[in-house]
This record gives structure tokens, C-alpha cells and sequence, in this order.
């Protein structure tokens, strides 16, 4: 009998153990192919749309950067030298700012940022865009914010610029969109399946920024969805249309451009027309007033209640705009730009408000990160903000942007090492003493202002206290802002520029040369405002008047402390802490104190001992 060949057998085997090899390689090439698109193959593909644009939806398919994103909800809050995302009140920490804001409402709450997660959670919790609060608390004139100021914290935006404006054309969409109410626009945020808590952040009326806000939902390029960004883009510096990415550009100019759909400074422009917008029919029901009494116009929650029903009325319109009329594409931004551009318009809009001790027609800077990061040397080495803000990281086989949108110090690495070599503790503390030294120029900025709005203050009083500068026996404020026009114009300008620096959110960092030139601008307009003071108290006979020169302990007796009720106010009695987390509008933490009494005047043997809390 033949004997069996034991080739065969072995043949086999070696075949089976290749197929199997072949099997578990495809296997794992699919599977990091999938890991490497945020793994839609893994975790089953859903269909992305502008008409859900929730993140929760979207990172169905790209989980990972959700789990990033949402990082920022369950971490402890932490704060750093001069940021993170601890929401202690500015105000405590910085008291100087409730005089250099007075009258503003700003000058009654602003918090420390705590990330664009919880953008939208913040601006809805604001005592600022609380109607009844303010007005009950010595802000009688606040009419409540209008939809321009939802434009960068919801990222239903431009579901509702599409959906709930007002209009025939895109412009008049437009127009109505930013003239709507704040609370009245809210109310139209649609219901999602899968959105458990409407008034959340997970989907509902509080969601912040996600997903769409950045990326196309057909191929996620990058893309601008902001009007007002595109606008500017377009209209003042130089930039083409595109149906599809809102302005034609680089991705590499993208990486920068989305970021300043929002982190600019911005005005809300009149019109000069009525327009028509969405109201609510609680404006009817005369058993419905405010806390003075008069007529309620609007009701402060985001669901439509009680009866009240959307209704259609005219109002005077108002635009969202960037000052960028003199800052052309590939220039770096000068802070005299801003001087141009409000100059021009002053006509149709000459301030924010009224300064409530120098009367002087002031502006308000908001967040303008892209303007002064534009002429730092980051920005002219071709670094984008996602660069540094958004760096890449490696997850297992993963090449990805990391979308926990933070500090760069939080991973010096990622963020920059990959073009610095230094350590990274030697970079760490570059960057500390960069902050610390344009902290110092902040300070003399803000402490000079303040002299010099309490000297106008003072010589306002002598002045009114003289017939030549009353009518009918009392002081004229228009006779009397008359003298003091060059002063007057030396604080709304000087101050502009303390405050350019205070909101950027990098104290100084993206571009410390700029930030220290326009605080010098500013201590300089600020003493001349003194000394054109002295010679108008001298030309008026006025021999008593001198100037003052405010330090740190000074403005510790600015220190407002927490936001509390003064009266009883739907249903929250006097006396009663305004926010209800303890972990929003508390202190600073003693060792900021510390350092900014340290700061000004600068002591560098304590400021230098100190190493960054990065």
C-alpha cells in the first residue's frame, strides 16, 4: 500500500496560517484606517447636516474628537497667571475695571472664560443679558442684548439666520437676524431627536460651539458659516466669496480664519431703518411688567411659556460689524487702524455707551486675538492659530488636531516644540515673563486711566459748581463736556487701547511688541488728559485742583465682591448670591493677588522667584 505523503498536511497548515495572517492584516489596516478618519467604520456612519449641527450628532462619527471636546465639561477648573478656565469675577481680581467700565454693564459682571463648550451656557447665565437684573441694580437704560451677541456662542446660529430671519433676500435675513431679541431668537432653537435636555448644552438651546461651526458636512474642509466674518473678509480686506467656504483661501489661511469668525473686536451698527423682526405677543398682556413696573416686551427664558406666541413687529435695525475697514489682507494690525475706522463711522455710531463719571463717548473692546496675533512673529512665520491652539497629536496610529481648544502650555510638546527646541520649561517660563512684563504695562495703562477719570471726575464737580457752566442754576453736562472735549477724547482713545490688551486673551503674548507700544499710548493719553486738566482748571481760575497718581491698594476699594440681588427679584430675595455655582464669580485664587500686587510696581525679586503656575 502507497504511503500518504506528509507534505500535504504541512502545505495546509502553512495555508490556513497564511490566510489567517492575510485576514487579521486586513482586518487591522481596515480597522486603522477607520481610527484614522476618527473612526466612522467602527462606530457605524451617520448622516451629518447644518439642520442638526449638534457636536453630540456629528462625533458619532468622529468620536474621538468628540471625547477631546468634551474634555473641558468634566475636567476641574484651573487657572493660570492671566487665564484658564476657572470663572472667577475680573472684577474682583482686577477692581480697577467697575471704574474704567462705569455705566457699562460690563462693569457689574465679567467673568474669567471658560471655553467655547460652555460659551453659550455663560452668555444665557450673564447678569449682562438679564434685563430685569440690571435694570433693578442702577442699569435703567439696558433694553436687553440683541441677537448679534448669539452670533458667536450658539452654534445654532446659522440654522436660525436661515430659518427664523426675517426677509426676501439674504441681506434683509441678515439685518432682522442681529435686530431680533436675544431671548426672543432663542426661543427657536428646534427640538433634536436624540437631544435629551432642550435647555442643555448637549444639543439644546445652550450648546455652544461644534462641529458645523468649522467644518462642511459633505467633505469637513474647513469653512467659514459666521456673515459677519464674511463680511469683513469681503467687504474690507480683499478676500473673494465662496458658496461653499463663505471666502476663498488657503487651508492653511482656514486654520487662522475660523477662528476669527469670533476671537475679533465688533460693534453693532444702526441701520438707519426700521426692520422687521420676530416678537413676542407678551407685549400684549398688560399683567406682564418688568421689575420698574412698565410694560414686559420679552420673556427672559428660552422656551415659549404662559401663552406667549412669536409675533411680528419693526424695530430699529442694527448690524453686526468688524472694524476692519483700514486693515487690508497680508497687513499687520496697527491699533490705529480702530482710530480710522470708528472716526469714520462716528456719524451713524459714535460709542458703547456714556462713561458715568467723565460723561466721554467710550468704546468697548471685545476678544480681538486675530488682530493682534496678525503682526507677531508667530503670524509671520506662517503659524495659524490651530497651530499652537489646536496641535497635532498621535492616538495610537492617529495623526490628529487636538480639539480640546486650550492654553499651548497645557502640552508645550504638541504645541511647540515641534518648531522650538528648547525644553520645555525654559519655554514655559519665556512665555510667563512675556505676560508678566506686558501685565506691568497693563496695570500702569489701567491705574493711570483711573487717575484720570476720577480728575475728571473731580474738575467736572468744580466746573458745574461755576455759573458760567449751568443752566437754570444747575451744572450743564453739555457745556461742561465741551470744555473738557480734548480730555474726554484722550480717555475714550487711551482707554480703547488698555482695553484692546485687558480683552485680548493672551496678555499680550501674540504679539508683545504691539500690545506694550499701545499701552504706552495709553499711560501717555491718559497723563496728557491730566495736564490738559490743570490747564483748563488754571484757565477757569480754579486754583485747588490737583492730579492723582493711583496705585494698586488704591483700587482695592473698587472691589465690588460677588454679584448679589440689592432687591427682592423674581423670585430671589435681597442679598442673595446672583449665580448659583459657587465656581462662578468667586475670587481669584490669593496667589493672582499676589502677583498683581507684585506686578505694579514691578518687584521683580518676588515675580522673578515665581515660577509659572502653567
Amino acid at each position: 500500500m502507497q504511503k500518504k505523503s506528509p507534505v500535504l498536511p504541512i502545505l495546509v497548515v502553512i495555508a490556513v496560517i497564511i490566510i489567517a495572517g492575510l485576514l487579521w492584516l486586513n482586518s487591522d489596516i481596515t480597522k486603522k484606517q477607520s481610527e484614522g478618519t476618527g473612526g466612522i467604520s467602527s462606530k457605524g456612519f451617520v448622516e451629518m447636516s447644518d439642520d442638526n449641527p449638534t457636536f453630540d450628532h456629528w462625533g458619532k462619527n468622529f468620536p474621538d474628537y468628540l471625547d477631546m471636546y468634551l474634555t473641558v465639561e468634566t475636567e476641574k477648573p484651573i487657572s493660570t497667571e492671566f487665564g484658564g478656565n476657572l470663572a472667577y469675577s475680573k472684577l474682583i481680581r482686577y477692581p480697577q475695571l467697575t471704574i474704567l467700565w462705569a455705566g457699562y454693564p460690563f462693569s457689574l459682571d465679567a467673568n474669567e472664560e471658560r471655553g467655547h463648550f460652555w460659551i453659550q451656557v455663560d452668555q444665557m447665565d450673564t447678569a449682562r443679558n438679564n434685563k430685569d437684573f440690571l435694570n433693578a441694580h442702577g442699569f435703567a437704560a439696558f433694553g436687553g442684548q440683541p441677537t448679534a451677541c448669539m452670533n458667536c456662542h450658539s452654534g445654532w446660529s446659522p440654522w436660525l439666520l436661515k430659518n427664523v430671519g426675517i426677509g426676501d433676500t439674504p441681506e434683509e435675513k441678515w439685518i432682522s437676524f442681529n435686530s431680533t431679541k436675544y431671548w426672543t431668537m432663542i426661543k427657536n432653537v428646534p427640538e433634536v431627536e436624540g437631544v435629551a435636555d432642550h435647555s442643555g448644552p448637549h444639543g439644546g438651546t445652550r450648546m455652544g460651539v461644534t462641529c458645523a461651526d468649522c467644518h462642511n458636512p459633505n467633505d469637513m474642509q474647513l469653512r467659514l458659516t459666521r456673515q459677519a466674518a464674511i463680511n469683513a473678509l469681503v467687504n474690507f480686506r480683499g478676500y473673494e466669496p465662496d458658496p461653499v467656504t463663505g471666502v476663498k483661501a488657503s487651508r492653511e489661511e482656514m486654520r487662522t480664519l475660523v477662528c476669527s469668525q469670533c476671537h475679533v473686536e465688533y460693534y453693532f451698527k444702526p441701520t438707519g431703518t426700521k426692520v422687521k423682526v420676530m416678537g413676542e405677543s407678551i407685549a400684549n398682556d398688560p399683567s406682564k411688567k418688568w421689575w420698574n413696573g412698565t410694560q414686559k416686551t420679552y420673556d427672559e427664558i428660552d422656551v415659549w411659556r404662559d401663552g406667549n406666541k412669536p409675533t411680528e413687529i419693526e424695530v430699529d435695525g442694527l448690524e453686526l460689524v468688524f472694524p476692519w475697514s483700514e486693515w487690508k489682507k497680508n497687513e499687520p494690525f496697527r491699533i490705529e487702524m480702530f482710530d480710522a475706522h470708528y472716526e469714520k463711522v462716528r456719524d451713524v455710531f459714535d460709542k458703547d455707551w456714556a462713561h458715568k463719571f467723565t460723561k466721554a463717548p467710550m468704546l468697548k473692546i471685545q476678544h480681538p486675538e486675530s488682530e493682534l496675533y496678525s503682526g507677531g512673529v508667530h503670524a509671520a512665520n506662517g503659524v495659524s492659530c490651530a497651530d499652537c491652539h489646536m496641535p497635532y497629536i498621535r492616538k495610537g496610529s492617529k495623526k490628529m488636531t487636538q480639539h480640546n481648544i486650550t492654553s499651548p502650555l497645557q502640552d508645550i510638546n504638541a504645541a511647540c516644540k515641534s518648531c522650538h527646541t528648547q525644553s520645555e520649561e525654559y519655554l514655559r517660563q519665556q512665555v510667563a515673563d512675556i505676560q508678566k512684563s506686558v501685565a506691568y504695562d497693563l496695570r500702569s495703562a489701567e491705574y493711570a486711566m483711573v487717575s484720570l477719570i476720577e480728575d475728571i471726575k473731580v474738575l467736572r464737580e468744580k466746573l458745574g459748581a461755576m455759573p458760567s457752566y449751568q443752566t437754570n442754576g444747575k451744572p450743564d453736562d453739555t457745556k461742561i463736556s465741551a470744555a473738557l472735549k480734548e480730555p474726554l477724547e484722550l480717555h475714550r482713545k487711551g482707554q480703547m487701547r488698555g482695553d484692546f490688551v485687558g480683552a485680548e486673551n493672551s496678555t499680550g503674548f501674540h504679539n508683545p511688541r504691539e500690545a506694550s507700544r499701545m499701552l504706552l499710548q495709553a499711560v501717555e493719553m491718559a497723563r496728557m488728559g491730566q495736564t490738559k486738566l490743570v490747564e483748563i482748571a488754571n484757565a477757569n481760575g480754579i486754583k485747588d485742583f490737583k492730579t492723582s497718581n493711583l496705585g494698586f491698594e488704591d483700587m482695592q476699594k473698587y472691589n465690588p465682591g460677588e454679584i448679589r440681588y440689592k432687591v427682592d427679584l423674581n423670585g430671589h430675595k435681597a442679598g442673595e448670591r446672583y449665580y448659583k455655582h459657587e465656581e462662578i464669580n468667586g475670587p481669584a485664587p490669593k496667589e493672582l493677588l499676589e502677583l498683581d500686587k507684585n506686578n505694579k510696581p514691578y518687584n521683580y525679586k518676588v515675580i522673578d522667584s515665581k515660577t509659572s503656575s502653567y
